[in-house]
């Protein structure tokens, strides 16, 4: 017996007795509560088989589900109004509590949003057109500007392109990278991003890439045990198919590149570990 039985409702009442409540129907019999047949369920009612009463199996009629439309949000326009109005003082406190440098924040269009009390990042496209905003606070706690799409942290202009450029997890671990003097656009998360950052580095001519992971300690997904990281960073190696590209991850304890820079991690420490990395596509 498929077991697999929904609740009629107005929309769908029991083809049995007419009625909208307590009754179920699968895709063999309809359990009807009310109206006996030759097979009693065990569970509490009669089974009646399409066949045997002659009826069809149930159709669904399912509502028009009604999506309230997006609230498109003028992104470029907050982000330059928050920009304007965070002195120099907020961005030496924030950049203090990040370990980076205030000119690391700034380089990536940051700002301090006081309609959020939090920090905002400006997502972008492979065109480089802002598309979304994330926002995060004292506390560490991220979320997006209601109306947002999901972009990656790119840096504006004023930040000088290298050749090899690293890809790591949120705007902090970019703002790290930025940091030590190295050109770095950050993933939206491990998983995410990796379809703009593809078209991004095909439009660039971007042909060195390398991708940053956390150094995260295993996790149990249902009956597997793996590190997020690891696994993010391994996928979007292989959708980055245009260019030469290798995978570093910051040494123990640290656990991601923000920790490595707090550490006294240098510029000079990663390009000498990428030495001995191999590079494919």
């Amino acid at each position: 017996m498929n077991n697999a039985f929904r609740v009629v409702t107005k929309e769908n009442p029991c083809p049995i007795c007419g009625k909208t409540d307590w009754c179920m129907f699968g895709d063999r019999a309809v359990k009807c509560m009310r109206v006996e047949s030759s097979q009693a369920c065990l569970s509490g009612g009669w089974y009646h088989f399409y066949s045997e009463n002659k009826i069809a199996p149930l159709y669904i009629h399912k509502r028009p589900t009604y999506v309230m439309p997006t609230k498109q949000i003028e992104c470029e326009f907050l982000m330059s109004k928050w920009r304007s109005e965070t002195t120099v003082f907020q961005f030496k406190i924030c950049a203090d509590n990040l370990g980076i440098i205030p000119e690391a924040l700034i380089g990536l269009g940051a700002a301090y949003a006081k309609e959020y009390k939090a920090w905002a990042f400006p997502m972008k496209n492979e065109k480089e057109e802002t598309v979304g905003i994330r926002l995060r606070n004292s506390k560490g706690d991220k979320w997006a500007v209601k109306g947002s799409r999901q972009g990656v942290f790119i840096p504006t202009q004023s930040v000088h392109r290298q050749d090899v450029i690293f890809l790591p997890e949120g705007p902090t671990d970019t703002a790290a990278l930025l940091t030590l003097g190295l050109y770095a656009i950050g993933r939206p998360s491990c998983l995410t991003g990796n379809d703009i950052l593809h078209k991004f580095v095909f439009l660039n001519k971007c042909f060195r890439v390398v991708i940053v992971s956390d150094n995260d300690e295993l996790k149990q997904y249902g009956n597997k045990q793996v590190r997020p990281g690891i696994e993010g960073a391994n996928k979007l190696k292989s959708d980055l198919k245009n260019c030469i590209s290798t995978i570093w991850i910051p040494p123990s304890p640290a656990k991601d590149i923000r920790e490595f820079v707090k550490m006294g991690g240098t510029k000079e420490m990663i390009e000498s570990d990428l030495k001995s990395k191999i590079w494919s596509k």
